[in-house]
């Protein structure tokens, strides 16, 4: 009796000891291929909140297209010489051309997709109220002259070639692209993957999104 007892420890031991080794290989190739970043400021608001301080995993590898959450290294040193890191979402990229109209009382973004002719409405559910985007509308126009972008027939501006477009969510306090012009596309770190809500219980949030669907 005791030795079946003893060999049943032994094989939950080793049961034990092989979980502990995946859940070891897993945190540390997730981190391999992720890096965490806690929100600050109120430009991705309501979307990311710093005043609970938010957190985000980025992936490193992944793809990432118009509409994504995305961190970028914004090629400018802080005081104490860091890179400034921002997190925003991507509106447009290389080719593509963008305006800012009022549209039966809106003000809306205005999207030609690269290799496209047809003209199309941004909707844009993360926002609060497409009224924030009156402030954008100034800002952007601001932008065009201030940097001395051309314009086509229509109005539209056109982002250069490997460059992108972003902005945040907060169109009432953000500072992005519609402030100091389009950046470089090598510039971006990744693709926001994973919201961490409150900044608590990180890897326990991103199990429970990945086989509970949600957050």
């Amino acid at each position: 009796m005791q030795k079946k007892s003893n060999k049943a420890l032994k094989i939950i031991g080793r049961i034990l000891g092989a979980i502990f080794v995946a859940v070891c290989f897993v945190v540390i190739f997730f981190n391999l291929t992720h890096e965490y970043h806690v929100i600050s400021g109120e430009s991705m608001t309501p979307t990311l909140n710093a005043n609970s301080t938010d957190g985000v995993f980025v992936s490193k590898i992944k793809g990432y297209g118009r509409g994504d959450i995305i961190v970028v290294n914004k090629g400018e040193k802080d005081e104490h010489g860091n890179d400034i890191l921002v997190i925003k979402r991507l509106i447009a990229m290389a080719g593509d051309k963008i305006c800012i109209k009022e549209i039966n009382g809106e003000y809306r973004i205005i999207i030609v997709y690269a290799g496209q002719d047809e003209q199309t409405v941004l909707d844009e559910p993360y926002l609060s109220g497409y009224e924030q985007n009156a402030s954008l509308m100034a800002n952007f126009n601001y932008m065009i002259t201030k940097n001395g972008y051309e314009l086509d027939s229509d109005g539209f501006f056109e982002i250069p070639q490997e460059e992108i477009f972003y902005l945040g969510d907060n169109r009432l306090v953000s500072k992005d692209c519609s402030t100091y012009g389009t950046k470089k596309q090598s510039l971006v770190i990744g693709v926001v993957d994973y919201i961490v809500y409150g900044n608590t219980n990180p890897y326990g949030q991103v199990l429970k999104q990945v086989f509970g669907g949600g957050a």
